[in-house]
């Protein structure tokens, strides 16, 4: 009961074209910074020299087959590429801006660009403007698992609108018969799982009859733990809807997600 009054408060201040920190004022622990230019989608450098990544959300990539512009699957095309349109938007909020960052875990990445929630000088949150806008999508992580919540709740207005991201072919919400050779995509898909499949290595969700060729996710005992603490065993998600994201990987010639935290997994139908 209590997830679903969060996650109404969440869509409430989203309207208001606020987020839940923005309702109770910002942080006094956070790091007050002047933007000094977004280096793409969910990347931006302070004019200190830092570079920052937004936690919790994965832009499109011009390395990813983002370069060309927007593909609505009907032919029509947007002049931009959506990596491009992501870089735009957070130049927007970012340059010579005053922003207040709180950093997410204590190391940096291997280009020493540093993870953190990152907020305006009206404490709006930047991550959830882009997914609001359709900019981006929610990128779980060990690191990043309590920030989801409002996150996924911005993420749903652009989706339920088909913004941005959600009308492109390429990320939209996507059916398993959809996936393709999609391999070594982060892809978000929603259908219900048809049987689960234990073994030594772990757990696998499957999505169709046969299992040696049909989409799975998979499941590490330790990630099994988590996800029976909150409710969700394996055995009990199978008939019921529900939306996974993640890397899309080819093990065998089976496309597979692997869940690595529990909140790359959300039930749509309980």
């Amino acid at each position: 009961m209590w997830r679903i009054v969060r996650i109404v408060a969440c869509l409430f201040f989203l309207a208001l074209g606020l987020d839940t920190a923005a309702a109770a004022g910002c942080d006094d622990a956070a790091i007050a910074v002047t933007g000094a230019r977004a280096l793409d989608g969910d990347t931006f450098r302070t004019d200190d020299g830092q570079e920052w990544r937004l936690a919790g959300v994965l832009a499109p990539k011009r390395g990813d087959g983002a370069r060309a512009p927007l593909d609505a699957g009907d032919g029509r095309r947007s002049r931009a590429s959506p990596a491009d349109d992501a870089q735009a938007a957070l130049d927007a909020l970012v340059l010579r801006r005053a922003l207040r960052l709180i950093p997410v875990g204590a190391a940096a990445d291997r280009h020493a660009r540093r993870l953190a929630i990152a907020r305006d000088a009206s404490c709006r949150s930047l991550a959830e403007r882009l997914l609001a806008d359709g900019h981006a999508r929610v990128y779980p992580t060990f690191v990043t698992r309590s920030l989801v919540p409002p996150l996924y709740a911005a993420e749903a207005m652009a989706r339920a609108a088909t913004r941005g991201l959600w009308a492109d072919s390429r990320y939209r919400l996507l059916h398993p018969s959809e996936i393709g050779a999609r391999f070594d995509s982060y892809v978000v898909v929603e259908e219900r799982p048809q049987s689960v499949i234990t073994g030594r290595a772990g757990t696998t969700l499957s999505f169709g009859d046969d299992r040696r060729r049909d989409f799975g996710v998979t499941i590490e005992p330790k990630v099994r733990k988590l996800l029976a603490a909150a409710g969700l065993e394996p055995a009990v998600l199978v008939g019921r809807r529900i939306r996974v994201r993640g890397w899309l990987r080819n093990r065998g010639g089976v496309p597979v997600i692997e869940l690595a935290v529990p909140e790359q997994l959300e039930v749509v139908e309980r």
